[in-house]
């Protein structure tokens, strides 16, 4: 019989382990860059859609508080990559809040859908020019304004026009003609 070295047993398991940490060093692992792929794509939308709506004149001139319950990613992408640019004469100014802080100073309030229960009250009575967007299911018909929303590997949005209008809210032909639809719930 012939003995063999100990290490050669050990070959494979180094092997593995050493590309365990090669990959490790290439980046997040696929689900974590789907999730910020995800938020990137939501913080986007998100900003697009405010150039498409009209506040009424309460609204201050010079600037739009986009606040945030939960979804720590998508206003992440907002504050660190969009809050330079402008809508119109006014900058973004971004903030998170907590469920039940008052949202009398924000006009956009982007809800993460597994913090809306703790939320949905405030979204249903909400103060007026608040446009609310969250990828909730059923966040329309909770009062909600714009819901996002995934269909085959693409982000889609609907609208409630009803929920615009109680709001004080108007949103651009243009956007209503790219939402997937157009809800009438109130």
């Amino acid at each position: 019989m012939r003995d063999q070295p100990r290490a050669r047993g050990f070959r494979p398991i180094v092997v593995a382990a050493a590309a365990l940490v090669a990959c490790s060093a290439l980046g997040p692992p696929v689900d974590a860059r789907a999730a910020e792929r995800s938020d990137a794509l939501k913080a986007g939308y998100l900003f697009n859609f405010l150039k498409f709506v009209e506040w009424p004149l309460i609204v201050p001139a010079s600037t739009l508080n986009v606040c945030f319950v939960g979804s720590s990613g998508v206003h992440d992408e907002i504050a660190g990559r969009l809050s330079y640019q402008r809508i119109g004469t006014r900058r973004i100014v971004t903030r998170r809040v907590a469920a039940g802080e008052p949202l009398d100073s924000c006009q956009v309030l982007y809800v993460d859908a597994d913090q809306l229960p703790a939320v949905a009250e405030l979204i249903y009575t909400r103060p007026a020019a608040l446009l609310t967007v969250s990828d909730a299911p059923d966040f329309l018909s909770g009062g909600g304004i714009i819901a996002l929303f995934d269909r085959g590997n693409r982000l889609r949005f609907r609208i409630s026009a009803d929920n615009a209008r109680l709001a004080n809210l108007r949103i651009s032909a243009s956007l209503l003609q790219l939402a997937s639809a157009v809800g009438r719930e109130g």
